[in-house]
């Protein structure tokens, strides 16, 4: 008796699931959500990643766990720990995203005119003094691609790019990215400045030193611990003497550090960038003697994605894009 033939061409219902626990029914959502709680060992620190409520992740992990019909999760464990079942479910669920995503690329490497999303990953300076017009460049060349910002600050801004959740983003190239698996474009150079009200006797300085730092109060930014990047620009620029400074206020808002410094709670340091974003009417801002008082900023992406058509329309508009004030081209 012969075989039976292999029919030529697959056909459409043979991919419709015939049972409620099949492969098909599974949602890539659910499949995010649980290898970030895989990776990050617990739902809090997932829903931080993924920019997701906690009930939402919950609600992901719930459903993929009634489809597959397994648990997951040990969650009497501290932290949280797959079972053998989810250990064994991680890497399929991981290949499968994967591959998936190979394909979203390979399709939109093909398009002669690009017609997509891109995401970009920013921070409100560079959103408002510098994006606007990559975005110009972006639309008179590729008026298909649409773009969708998220904001965040180094920490978070490295783990969005990292984990996908933007295609690009900027960040300053300190703190170092901890993530090996990222190219990046080194676009300029920027001081690191203080500001101080006009009457200060600082501002009869044509410069500040660190030790004229150290002997007044300081607001800085970002807000957030020293261990999660919190003043790193104040940091950096004390070098070694920054366990004697006096950190009155970290901000992540420019505006905020301003109208402190003009309050009298004490003097700012932050990126000459970020001035331009609010008014420094009665303020003086001077240089300081420091030879960490800079940065350097930068426009990452993953490597996995450096040939994706939207990704190359996205540095194409930057690099014809012109630099914002206060800033000198690397």
């Amino acid at each position: 008796m012969s075989a039976p033939e292999e029919p030529d061409d697959l056909d459409v219902g043979d991919l419709v699931p015939r049972d409620p626990r099949d492969a098909m029914s599974l949602q890539t959502a659910w499949l995010r959500s649980f290898l970030a709680v895989a990776d990050k060992g617990g739902f809090g620190a997932a829903t931080a990643a993924l920019h997701l409520s906690q009930s939402r992740v919950s609600a992901h992990i719930a459903a993929l766990e009634h489809t597959l019909g397994v648990t997951l999760f040990d969650r009497k464990a501290r932290p949280i720990c797959t079972t053998a079942a989810g250990e064994l479910f991680r890497g399929h669920a991981m290949a499968a995203l994967l591959e998936l995503q190979r394909g979203v690329e390979a399709v939109r490497s093909t398009l002669d005119n690009v017609v997509a999303q891109v995401t970009i990953g920013s921070y409100p300076s560079v959103s408002s003094t510098y994006l606007p017009g990559i975005l110009q460049e972006l639309q008179a060349c590729h008026p298909g691609v649409t773009v969708e910002l998220h904001e965040g600050t180094a920490a978070t801004l490295e783990e969005m790019v990292a984990s996908g959740t933007v295609d690009l983003a900027f960040r300053p190239l300190l703190p170092k990215m901890r993530e090996t698996t990222l190219c990046h474009r080194t676009i300029w150079h920027e001081d690191i400045v203080v500001v101080m009200r006009e009457h200060d006797p600082l501002a009869a300085q044509e410069s500040v030193g660190v030790e004229d730092l150290l002997a007044r109060p300081l607001i800085g930014n970002p807000a957030g611990t020293e261990e999660d990047g919190g003043g790193f620009d104040l940091r950096n620029t004390l070098g070694e003497a920054a366990g004697r400074a006096s950190i009155a206020y970290l901000t992540d808002q420019p505006t905020t550090l301003v109208a402190l410094v003009r309050a009298a709670f004490g003097i700012g340091v932050i990126n000459r960038l970020a001035l331009q974003t609010t008014s420094t009417e009665g303020l003086t801002i001077r240089t300081i003697d420091s030879p960490t008082a800079h940065r350097n900023v930068a426009l990452f992406w993953l490597r996995r994605r450096a040939d994706s058509a939207v990704v190359k329309a996205f540095l194409d508009a930057q690099e014809r894009a012109p630099l914002p004030p206060g800033v000198l081209p690397i």
